[in-house]
This record gives C-alpha cells, structure tokens and sequence, in this order.
C-alpha cells in the first residue's frame, strides 16, 4: 500500500459547502477541540508534564489537585509572546516539484495564565489537612498562522475551476446573476461570488461556463488556459482559546490530593484567505465582450471567517505520594459541550486591461450559523521523582478519543443528529485517538534559581481507511460517497492512522526571593507537522487542441513552527 499524504483542501470551499448544507466536518471538530497547552512559564518549561507534580497554577488546567499541593495561596500573571513561522512552497503539478520556500513570520501578544489560588488550614493533623479554591485562566490553544506561497502557471486556474464547477452544476446563468440566489437557491456562495465578480462567464450553450482565464476555440466547443499565470495564495489565522477554570481541591495527610475542575473553555477564531492571479502577458488573454474586446488582467478572490466558541466540561485528578520522592497523577475530563457561532463572507474582483469600465468585483452576503459540538474526553497520567531539594524528573502521557466528537442542530430537540448525520458518521470512523507523551526535567542550580527542559510529542487522531474494494478511503471521500457506505454497497474495512505529530521543546529558568516573590521565565518552539494545500479543487479541463483531461490544481506546502516566550510573575500569601 503506498504510504498515504494528507491534503488540506481550501477551508474557504470545505465552509462554504458546510454552512450551506447546515453542517460542518470533522477538521472543524477536530480543531476546536484539540488542546496545545500554554499555562504558566514554569509549567510551559517543564513541557506541561506536570500531572503528578502540581504546586503550580498552570498545572491545575491539567490536573485540579495540583493546588492543593501548595501550602499557601498565590497569585500569577503571565504575558507572552507567540511567533508563527511559516515556510511556504508552490507546485504548479501538483505534489511533485515544490519550488524554493518563503518564510512569513508573524507575532503576537497574549496571556497564556492569569489566577488566584487561596488556602485554608482545617486544623487537622490527620485526614482533610488544608482545602484550597482557585479561579485562574489558561490558555489551552494558539491559533496564530500566516503563510504566503506564490508561482507560476500556465495549466490551472482558479478562475476556470469556478467555470467549470458552474457548468457541472447546471447552474442558469440568471440565478448566477441574482443576489437573491444566495438566499433562494442551493448554489454555493463561492460560485455566485465568482460569477457576479466578473470571474466567468458563459459562451455557446446556457449553462456553459468559460473563465476569464481562458480562451475559447473558434468552433467553441472546449476552452483552454492559453498562457502563464501568476498565482499568490496568502492564509492567516488569529485567536486563541482559553479555559476559565473554577477549582476546588483537597490535602488529605500530606499523601494523597485530590482536586475538581468546572471548566469554561472560550476561544475567538479568525480564519482568512486571499488568492490572486495575474497574467504574465495580458496579450495572452484575448477577451471578447458583446461591446468590445480587452484583455484579463488579473483577478483576487477572498474569503473571511470567524467562529466564537464557549463550552463546558468538569475535571476530577488526584495526586498520590506512596513513598518518599515519588508522586503518582491522574485526571479524567469529561467531553465538552461546545457551542459554536459563525460568520463568513466572501469576496471577488476582476481587473481587465482596458481604461477600467469592464472592472467588477462582487461581496456575499454575510453568512450566519451556530450549532453544538460534543468534543473528546482527555485522561491523563503522570509519575515524577524528585531528588531531594535538588530537582525531579517527571513524565505525562495523556489520550483524547476524537471518535466521540458529535455535531447536534442548535434547533433539534433531544439527541436528534439526523441533520448531522454524514458528519457524525465520519467523526465516528475517521478520527481516532490521539496520543500525548510529556517529559520534564528541573535541576535546583542555587536555593534561589532553577533550570528547566521538556518535551511534548502528540500524533494526529485523523485516520483513514481501505474499503472493500481495497481503495484508499478518506475523511472527504467518505463523506462525498456517503449513501454507498450506508447502504452496504461499499464497507470500510482496516483503518490506518496518519503518520503526522506534533512536536514541541522547551526551556527555561525559574527565580524563587526569600520573601513572597517568584518569577519564572519559558521559551518553547511547536514544530507541526508538514501540511499540503490547494487552493481549489482539480478539475476536468482542456488542453489547447481540445483533449481532455483532469488537471490538478497547485499545490502549497506549509512547514510552520509556532515560537512561544512567557515570563511568569507570582505572589504567595
């Protein structure tokens, strides 16, 4: 079997056929509800392996009986920094010739913690020794991303595929002209913008769609992309995730902890991306209107999305102390009830070479849709050693089961998921479990300073399948085959897990005074895994002497790593 390669796909085309079918993907759910955990510089150090240690407020996210593992409360806030770099590469042929890349980098402030805890002495020698109350804020998730890939071609265009998209669909060109078509008809709202941007537009037949990108045969019956075009394709994403968390926990005779989390997860993402062709030769591209002739210029098509985010979960943990130096974690989340409203709107504009009077450009409306998302649970397990007053080593491991993801209509009544059907079919069958493993190290150079390491690597939850039939079977193809599978005339037969994962280092060094104050500072560097992108779909098109074939769209590959600096400034009391 040939080792198989992702493809990301426009999240510009996956949400527009989403929001239009009142539903979303498996990519969505995934996204939102995965965790890449930040906290405070101390914890961040130590690569969050900090389930069996606590003391620390950033561990309490992870494990809620970390607090009570301090005798004394505290307060910290930690400002941030987060750097995204991106390497962007073009392929004109799809997977295979990927030019020289190009970094982008770009950074942004944050607060990654912010919390109090209080401690309350029972009195007791024996049993509940000390309760502890907490209200902090971590972020769980970083969204920061942006990537630009440019390159030349003279195969492909975005603008052609739109054409073709609309000649498959049938489309009439008087709905393509109508505003109201984007309320009163099921053409998806890409199209519609593409057509009244001045992107395409029909020749021969009605029905019959040609890009401006493209010339027509002197018999017009088939069009071609007649020269070179250079295309620029530009992504970002901003936002956050953060869990207010409200935290009670419990020392019973210095042994054993034990801790509860009510956990209010809220995050605001923004998603946009920009493409843009231009002719390297306008002569090249030959126009002929009802009114005059011009030629195309060049043409951008943009896409903005945002999502706001809130939920609810509820964490039990325990810390055990069996023997001196060592300390034994565990914790259970329980799935996140999520609810999500989005927002997203398209634009197109098209320059020709004439004095401007042909130029056009076209918005959407703005799109509106919430619904509810039912995200993993998450377990985890810890051990650390501690070495007297000199340091201590420590280790996590920690599982999500995706499979479990559920999409619910904000109207249905009940459990009904018949609206989400396909979606929650392909959560169930093509995410799986993701796996964490989560190592630290802190070494006590003088009473006063102490250095820190660690290492985070997580793999994918995405899987994907062989059918039946012994062919590749995918998140997207399943879904695109939906009724073969529920009918039995195919069956999903071994499933295989991606080969992708998450990798992050860290470091950093902590400051203890005599009094109150300590302060801690972390440097950690995310490396995700390589992703491939196309900005539209491959198509049926022709050559210039009219034979036909599929041709590929171009490719983008994304190397990104996201740098991440905190400082942690706390007092205890």
């Amino acid at each position: 079997m040939k080792k198989m390669k992702k493809i990301i796909l426009s999240a510009g085309l996956f949400l527009a056929a989403a929001a239009l079918a009142g539903a979303q993907n498996m990519y969505d759910a995934i996204y939102f509800s995965q965790n890449n955990y930040f906290g405070t510089a101390r914890s961040m150090a130590l690569g969050n392996a900090v389930t069996a240690l606590g003391g620390d407020l950033g561990s309490v996210g992870i494990n809620p009986a970390g607090s009570a593992v301090a005798p004394y409360g505290q307060f910290v806030i930690t400002p941030g920094l987060t750097i995204s770099s991106v390497n962007s590469s073009y392929s004109s042929v799809g997977e295979t010739s990927f030019a020289m890349p190009g970094e982008l980098t770009t950074g942004r402030m944050n607060i990654p913690s912010v919390g109090a805890s209080f401690n309350f002495d029972t009195g007791n020698r024996y049993g509940v020794k000390t309760v502890t109350f907490a209200i902090l804020c971590n972020q769980t998730n970083n969204y920061n991303f942006s990537a630009e890939g440019f390159g030349n071609n003279a195969r492909t265009s975005k603008l052609a595929e739109f054409a073709e998209a609309a000649t498959a669909g049938n489309y009439p060109e008087y709905l393509l002209e109508e505003y109201g078509s984007y309320s009163n008809t099921d053409i998806p709202w890409d199209i519609l913008t593409a057509y009244q941007g001045g992107m395409f537009g029909s020749f021969g037949t009605d029905g019959v769609y040609a890009g401006v990108t493209e010339a027509i045969s002197p018999d017009k019956s088939y069009c071609y992309v007649p020269g070179l075009l250079s295309q620029t394709s530009y992504l970002r994403k901003t936002g956050s995730k953060n869990d207010l968390i409200l935290n009670i926990a419990m020392n019973i005779s210095d042994q054993v902890y034990f801790g509860f989390n009510l956990g209010l997860p809220m995050a605001r993402y923004r998603y946009s991306e920009s493409f843009y062709e231009a002719a390297a030769n306008p002569n090249a591209f030959p126009l002929e209107f009802e009114h005059g002739r011009t030629n195309f210029n060049r043409a951008a098509f943009n896409y903005r999305y945002l999502a706001d985010v809130g939920g609810v979960y509820a964490k039990l943990g325990v810390i055990f102390r069996p023997v001196q130096g060592l300390r034994l974690g565990a914790s259970f989340q329980t799935p996140t009830a999520y609810t999500i409203s989005e927002s997203w709107r398209y634009s197109t504009a098209t320059w020709f070479g004439d004095s401007g009077s042909r130029n056009d450009d076209a918005s959407s409306p703005e799109g509106e849709y919430s619904y509810y998302l039912r995200s993993p649970y998450i377990a985890s397990f810890g051990a650390a050693f501690t070495f007297g007053k000199s340091g201590f080593i420590s280790a996590d491991y920690e599982i999500a089961d995706y499979s479990v993801m559920r999409f619910r209509n904000i109207h249905d009544r009940g459990m009904n998921e018949d609206s989400f059907r396909v979606e929650n079919w392909a959560n169930k069958h093509f995410a799986g479990v993701s796996r964490s493993l989560r190592l630290g190290a802190e070494f006590r150079a003088t009473p006063e300073w102490t250095l820190r390491v660690g290492y985070t690597r997580t793999t994918s939850p995405e899987r994907w399948w062989t059918d039946s039939n012994g062919e590749v079977v995918t998140a997207d193809s399943f879904a695109n085959n939906f009724n073969d599978y529920f009918n039995r005339a195919k069956s999903l037969v071994t499933p295989h897990y991606y080969n992708d994962r998450t990798r992050t280092f860290s470091a950093g060094i902590g400051y203890s005074s005599p009094g109150s104050f300590f302060m801690d500072a972390a440097v950690r560097m995310t490396r995700y895994p390589t992703s491939v992108y196309a900005p539209y779909y491959d198509y049926a098109s022709c050559d210039s002497n009219g034979n036909l074939e599929v041709v590929e769209a171009p490719r983008y590959r994304n190397d990104y790593d996201l740098w991440s600096a905190a400082l942690t400034l706390g007092w205890r009391f």
